[in-house]
């Protein structure tokens, strides 16, 4: 599984602080181009997924590649990330705040439309602002806006966000992307999750979708009615290839252009290829190991008992061989709040031994797994088909498991259905799956528990105080002050292991020598398409 929430460096404080108190617009237009820029106009590009994706829509996608081609192919946000993880202009060509920081004005572009002509507005701003707060959509990312007052349109190209009280993330969670009010209002909040929308996406990006064929490939063209410069590609095809080998084989014999996800294995494989290169780059990704907190079996002392006894240090070894580095905590270190001393549960299988005696599993039958009350210790890990490595991890946890007596099976389940059976009917013991850390501090849709019907705490994970620690970290302005708050929600955290939390992958990814332009960074691997070229000769 996948996601959401959005390694290189944080951004600096006064950067932060200059992009809080000033001005940006765009002094030279940005449809202009060279004369060399014309040879790179055209060409096909194949990039390889291992899996589909589930909805082009903002308001219901669960898939963090889904959301980079949202963000990046299908639709406008007010602003975007450039390469220093600065705030530059996008949909507004200019933006400023007043009033002590509780007001921010965004000035839109006049040349901005919908791929159906009609024009992009300060109306669909608002629009989108109100589906995204509305409990019928149930948007998971909806505790962006908890301290955004309300939104008011000024004109048609001038929108203003009215805060409850100055903080230091307004700018990352406006940056929305923008959807289409003449197309979504005529339909009722609550239908929009199983919208026809979510699938025929009408947009205002540099690319918009031509075909879908599920499961099968996903193929974008370049939007002629885009306001910012055309990208050199005339066309994306991304090809679903769920079998890691074979998409392998397709980039070694040329078949495939990109994957942006390799394995290790496969990722040395392509760097013995002199027409391939491998880019490995630092990732905003980790791997853990949620606990069904709904289910008896799983209370505080047998989390940490299972926390103790799983090596991640063997796991990042063999199965990743070093292209990782273990995760303590649901905060990586490039976010602020970070607490660079926190104590994660170290591999000591005897203490998880004693924890489990402590909670009355013993071997009482002498079969070699433990038992309570005439119920043997045992549960099922799932996880999605196609992944491989998460595969692997199970069946190494499983091994280790095994080890203290603890019975585990592993079954791999297709993505959808898998989304079905853990978000919507909580249908698991334990589940391997990664989330995509954002730039902004604010865990709230993993960890609070009103996140359990309308977000991501599907473990069910409840801690009154955890709830006090999220609402107050995020109402701080200064981050001196801040700190400690959200020091002792990673404390609380890493004591409570409603996740194991597992390991930060290295992003490993492989790319034709034919591709030009491409750099990969922590904002994703879509982050710079628009700039990707093929030699006229290289062609497809």
């Amino acid at each position: 599984m996948k996601k959401y929430q959005e390694f290189s460096q944080p951004l600096k404080a006064n950067t932060l602080r200059l992009s809080l108190v000033f001005w940006f617009s765009i002094l030279v237009p940005l449809t202009s181009f060279s004369q060399n820029d014309h040879a790179k106009y055209g060409g096909t590009i194949l990039i390889g997924m291992k899996g589909d994706f589930d909805s082009f829509n903002e308001l219901n996608a669960s898939d963090s590649d889904a959301l980079q081609v949202i963000r990046n192919l299908l639709f406008m946000s007010l602003t975007i990330l450039d390469e220093n993880l600065q705030f530059t202009p996008q949909l507004a060509r200019s933006w400023k705040f007043s009033h002590a920081d509780t007001i921010l004005t965004f000035y839109l572009r006049k040349d901005v439309f919908w791929t159906d002509g009609e024009p992009t507005t300060a109306e669909d701003v608002l629009f989108t602002y109100k589906l995204a707060t509305n409990p019928k959509v149930a948007y998971p990312a909806s505790s962006r806006f908890d301290l955004t007052e309300k939104v008011e349109v000024l004109d048609d190209y001038t929108v203003r966000f009215y805060f409850k009280k100055p903080y230091p993330d307004a700018l990352f969670d406006t940056q929305i992307p923008i959807l289409p009010k003449h197309i979504l209002e005529k339909l009722p909040p609550e239908k929009i999750p199983e919208s026809e929308f979510n699938h025929q996406p009408i947009g205002n990006g540099p690319f918009q979708l031509v075909d879908w064929k599920a499961n099968r490939h996903v193929i974008f063209e370049v939007n002629p009615k885009h306001a910012l410069r055309r990208p050199y590609i005339d066309r994306v095809v991304f090809q679903i290839i769920p079998d890691e080998t074979i998409l392998l084989t397709n980039l070694l014999i040329g078949e495939l252009d990109v994957v942006p996800s390799l394995t290790p294995l496969g990722f040395k494989r392509i760097q013995a290829q002199n027409f391939l290169r491998g880019l490995r780059y630092e990732g905003r990704g980790y791997t853990c190991i949620g606990w069904n907190l709904a289910k008896p079996l799983f209370s505080r002392r047998v989390r940490q008992a299972l926390t103790y006894a799983i090596n991640k240090q063997e796991i990042i070894d063999t199965l990743l061989e070093g292209f990782a580095q273990p995760a303590h905590g649901p905060l990586l270190s490039f976010a602020w709040a970070y607490d660079k001393n926190l104590h994660d549960f170290p591999y000591q299988p005897d203490m998880a031994r004693r924890l489990l005696n402590e909670a009355g599993w013993h071997d009482s039958d002498r079969d070699g797994i433990l038992d309570k009350d005439g119920h043997s210790l045992e549960f099922t890990i799932k996880t999605n088909a196609g992944n491989q490595l998460r595969r692997d991890v199970a069946v190494m946890v499983q091994s280790q498991l095994k080890k203290l007596g603890i019975a585990v099976k592993v079954q791999t389940v297709e993505y959808n259905l898998l989304l079905n059976e853990v978000f919507e009917r909580k249908d698991f013991d334990a589940l391997i799956l990664g989330w995509v850390a954002g730039f902004t501090v604010n865990p709230t849709d993993l960890c609070h528990s009103k996140a359990i019907e309308n977000g991501y705490n599907f473990i069910s994970y409840r801690n009154s105080r955890i709830d006090f620690l999220l609402e107050k970290g995020r109402t701080i302005t200064q981050r001196n002050l801040a700190r400690p708050y959200w020091y002792e929600f990673q404390k609380i955290i890493v004591e409570d292991c409603p996740y194991t939390f597992l390991f930060i992958q290295d992003q490993l990814a492989g790319i034709n020598q034919r591709i030009h332009g491409v750099n990969m960074d922590v904002r994703g691997f879509l982050a710079n398409i628009t700039d990707w070229w093929i030699p006229k000769e290289q062609r497809r």
